[in-house]
């Protein structure tokens, strides 16, 4: 599951090492920043309680999505943000990984990503708000949303047409606090996961920012899970 810093360590640090290191060295001479210290970066030990701080994040976002969980999700079309549409999506999750490897960067030495792959299935089928004619894309209010949300008629297993979707949630490990950061979840191939990034408070151009009550509500626990990463 953890690569633990073993190959990329060798291959990050090598192209990298020497001048972090010196800068490193220099800004604690002049005290700019204590917590960065030759010793405390770099040596064996430090490493491995870096490693090990990152474990329960993993298995917080490992044991969340064992339970399969539902997201009430708002989609706005975007050439007219004013057209939304509510629908729940069903998250499976088949396979789940992570990765620690060292950064060159100073006060971010460490990067980390969880990958969550997920067959998904949503209930907008059985809505009333097309953007494109024939494509139901949910109900235009989330009371309906949540009324179908135990509704198995309406639920489409969309892994046939899309195939199984990566979830990757990207940590920065921070010198200064010593903790790791949730830096932005994105798919493999960079782009935003704009379901995820909305219960961030950061909007898409498909996924507005949810801040209906309701709503919250209802996605508390997706809400309790990334307040705690």
């Amino acid at each position: 599951m953890v690569k633990a810093l073993s190959a990329g360590r060798k291959k990050t640090m090598g192209g990298h090492g020497l001048l972090p290191r010196i800068v490193a060295f220099l800004l604690c001479l002049g005290l700019a920043f204590p917590a960065i210290c030759p010793g405390q970066t770099g040596d064996r030990a430090s490493e491995d309680a870096v490693v090990r701080s990152f474990e329960p994040i993993a298995g917080k976002i490992n044991l969340f999505f064992k339970r399969h969980p539902k997201l009430l999700v708002k989609v706005a079309f975007p050439e007219n943000p004013k057209q939304v549409a509510f629908s729940v999506v069903h998250f499976q999750m088949d396979k789940f990984a992570y990765d620690i490897r060292t950064s060159p960067s100073i006060l971010y030495p460490y990067v980390a990503h969880v990958d969550v792959d997920t067959q998904l299935a949503d209930n907008k089928p059985c809505g009333n708000v097309s953007f494109v004619k024939g494509t139901p894309e949910g109900w235009s209010s989330l009371e309906e949303a949540i009324k179908n949300v135990n509704n198995a008629a309406c639920f489409v297993i969309r892994t046939p047409q899309i195939g199984v979707i990566r979830n990757r949630f990207v940590f920065d490990y921070d010198v200064r606090q010593r903790r790791w950061i949730l830096r932005e979840i994105i798919y493999p191939d960079g782009s935003i996961n704009g379901r995820f990034m909305a219960l961030l408070g950061v909007p898409s151009p498909w996924s507005p920012v949810i801040t209906e009550p309701k709503a919250r509500e209802f996605n508390k626990d997706w809400l309790l899970l990334f307040k705690g990463l």
